[in-house]
Order: structure tokens, then C-alpha cells, then sequence
């Protein structure tokens, strides 16, 4: 694996935190736009999320530090590139969660996979 140019990796960054966003997490259409027609998640719970599951997501409060905790972006091969951090609540004293998510780009950066792990910082 390779690491991303600075813009790519910016790029990405920037698109992972607006899902930390109310804004434009909550956002169908920003959603609709971001996700890959087969994008699917593994949660913080172990709960498999569909795309659809995600669009249809009801809006909540979002506990959580930005800029992301030990952001990488790296190149797993040409138009695809695994991202990898940790999310820490910003109120709350436990809930840190490593993360990581598979971006394709298809013309443009796409959510194709994410899965959550828990852990204890």
C-alpha cells in the first residue's frame, strides 16, 4: 500500500468527517451522493447497516472530536483507498471507537465499506 497524495488525502479526511456531521450525515440527498450503490457497514454494536438502513438513518446527536483521531489514507490499489482512525467522544469519557472505510473513486470519491471497532484509549 501507498500512501495518498496530500490532496486525496485531504479530500477523503474532509469526507469522513462530514459523516460526524449532523449536517450532512442526516442529509439524504449529501448521503444519496456520497455512499456507493453497494455500500454497507458493520457498526460499533456488531449491527450490519445497508445503504438504505444509512439514507434512512433519523437524526441524533453526534458526540465526537474533530479532526479525527490518527486519520491515514492510504492506496490499497488505482481508485481505491482504506481509511483508517479513531473517534473519540468529545463529552462522554468512554465510547472511542476505531474505524476504518474502503473509498472508491468511480469519477468521485464513494463510501463503499465501513466497519467500527470498540475500543478503550
Amino acid at each position: 500500500m501507498q500512501e495518498l497524495n496530500r490532496d486525496e488525502a485531504l479530500t477523503l479526511q474532509a469526507m469522513e468527517e462530514a459523516m460526524w456531521r449532523a449536517e450532512t450525515r442526516f442529509d439524504r440527498a449529501y448521503m444519496d451522493a456520497v455512499l456507493a450503490e453497494n455500500f454497507s457497514e458493520v457498526g460499533r454494536s456488531g449491527r450490519v447497516f445497508s445503504r438504505l438502513d444509512t439514507l434512512e438513518l433519523k437524526p441524533v446527536d453526534i458526540d465526537i472530536e474533530l479532526p479525527l483521531t490518527d486519520f491515514t489514507a492510504v492506496a490499497i490499489c488505482e481508485d481505491v483507498a482504506l481509511v483508517t482512525y479513531v473517534s473519540v467522544p468529545s463529552r462522554a469519557t468512554r465510547g472511542a471507537t476505531h474505524r476504518s472505510s474502503v473509498w472508491v473513486n468511480d469519477g468521485r470519491w464513494r463510501l463503499r465499506y465501513h466497519q467500527a471497532t470498540p475500543t478503550d484509549l
